[in-house]
């Protein structure tokens, strides 16, 4: 007597169903599937429209050509501000004149000039270069014509106690003496230049150098 062949059941009492094509294995669920300590891989957070973050600023952008102009300006202004302050602290009345350096003429001028371009020409390392050069030459620039002043000065003086002897003597101005016989001029500031003037010309442009770095990272 034949009995009835019924197809084997899989564990849970549900027959396997035959499709004829092999099953995928199911994608795992978060949290099943790995190994106990190991975390499921957390999906990234889209963007909404699809575009990344705008990329963060590198430094504060600044306009070149206005920062070198400005820089000039300040240069010249702090040169001729340099020169004064030599002129009004030398002695005049001693032959020859005795000249008093104010200890940080120099650094001030040379921050003077870093500011500014710091401030007009952000984060630009070329441009504090060029401070640093403008720093220099302002503080040359005023060493020279406060000169000028102080022998135009002793040289009134000079003529003075002369009296009416040296009444009709023609004394060159600052400005003849700086334009106009500037070699000599270099000469006598080159005999007289000690070590804190180039201590003074050194520390110029460093310190318009640090400056501008400092303002531009603020």
């Amino acid at each position: 007597m034949s009995q009835n062949w019924q197809q084997p059941q899989q564990p849970g009492g549900y027959p396997q169903q035959q499709t004829g094509y092999p099953q995928q294995p199911a994608a795992p669920q978060p949290g099943y599937g790995y190994p106990q300590g190991q975390q499921a891989p957390q999906q990234q957070p889209q963007f909404g429209g699809g575009f990344p973050p705008p990329a963060p600023q590198v430094g504060r952008q600044g306009n070149p050509l206005a920062a070198v102009g400005a820089a000039v300006v300040a240069a010249l202004v702090g040169a001729l501000a340099y020169a004064f302050l030599l002129s009004a602290l030398a002695d005049t009345d001693k032959n020859p004149p005795e000249v008093t350096k104010f200890a940080y003429a120099g650094v001030a001028l040379g921050a003077l000039v870093g500011f500014v371009v710091a401030k007009l020409g952000g984060r630009n390392v070329a441009l504090w270069v060029v401070g640093a050069a403008l720093a220099l030459g302002a503080v040359f620039l005023g060493e020279l014509y406060g000169y000028a002043m102080i022998m135009n000065d002793a040289a009134s003086n000079y003529v003075a106690d002369l009296g009416s002897a040296a009444a009709s003597a023609k004394i060159p101005s600052a400005n003849e003496i700086f334009f106009e016989h500037f070699g000599d001029l270099f000469d006598s500031w080159k005999e007289d230049a000690d070590a804190i003037t180039w201590i003074f010309l050194i520390l110029s442009p460093v310190a318009a150098a640090s400056t501008a770095f400092r303002i531009s990272n603020r």
